[in-house]
């Protein structure tokens, strides 16, 4: 076939490569297509799960917070803004190019940074910025709260009536005897119901805890899952540009080979010979 054997030869590889790259790229997006429906499937299965645990994980931190009323447990509150306020230099700064950066939300923002950040080392003291939320006042209400319940009200009516009808039937019913069992029959049923509330709230604290376990868990493993999946992506693109660049390469290879052919037969041969 001599010369037009190569270049025929040449021309079919640049066609033939064409298509070898046409196959290449629609493989690498049908990979890339599958992937992301299963990143897609598992984003989707990920919110569906999170709906479903929100009721224990909000039921969880609600009993929480209760627990923490009726122990009396105060949770500090500072207000940075104040702190900022006070310490003139860290006024002046904000007043300055600080408010304008927009790196902070308010002024409250930049003195948590400021404090966390430089104020803690340097020594300055917070404590006249901050106060306790909850506390004693917490706890009084929260008791309070339980003695307006309907359990406790039914429960000292019941045993005063049932106190009251013995004491009546023993004929001392003007006693002090009789007095003080009324006043320890209260006392004792408030701190059982107080003890039966937080053993309760105990229990749907603990059952928030394990919802945010789980939800924690199977977020991992849906993010390890969307990680293999994009992964799996990179891979498909990395070798569909990998294959394009070896087919190309063979193409320009041929491409080279039937014209150095037709360039010798001109000028080292003395003529074209087919």
């Amino acid at each position: 076939m001599g010369l037009l054997g190569s270049v025929i030869g040449g021309i079919t590889s640049i066609i033939g490569g064409n298509s070898q790259k046409k196959a290449a790229s629609k493989a690498a997006e049908a990979q890339v297509k599958a992937a992301q429906m299963a990143i897609d499937e598992q984003r989707r299965q990920f919110d569906i799960t999170q709906d479903n645990f929100a009721p224990y994980l909000g039921a969880g931190t609600s009993a929480l917070g209760q627990i923490e009323s009726l122990l009396g447990i105060a949770t500090p509150q500072t207000s940075w803004g104040a702190y900022v306020n006070a310490n003139p230099d860290l006024l002046t700064e904000w007043n300055g190019s600080v408010a304008k950066s927009g790196k902070f939300n308010d002024i409250g923002d930049y003195g948590k940074w400021h404090y966390d950040t430089y104020g803690r080392g340097e020594g300055r003291d917070i404590s006249r910025f901050s106060s306790g939320q909850g506390g004693i006042a917490a706890q009084q209400q929260a008791i309070d709260a339980l003695k307006g319940s309907p359990l406790y009200t039914s429960l000292i009516r019941n045993g005063e009536e049932a106190l009251l009808a013995n004491a009546s039937a023993t004929g001392g019913l003007r006693g002090g005897n009789t007095q003080g069992a009324l006043a320890n029959f209260r006392a004792d049923t408030l701190a059982d119901v107080i003890n039966n509330q937080l053993a309760n709230l105990g229990g749907i604290a603990n059952m928030g805890q394990g919802a945010a376990g789980s939800l924690g868990q199977f977020g991992a493993n849906a993010a390890n899952q969307i990680g293999s999946n994009l992964n799996q992506q990179g891979a498909a693109r990395a070798g569909a540009a990998i294959a394009r660049g070896g087919i190309t390469a063979n193409q320009w290879q041929a491409g080279g080979d039937a014209l150095g052919s037709v360039l010798s037969s001109i000028f080292g041969g003395g003529g074209i010979k087919l």
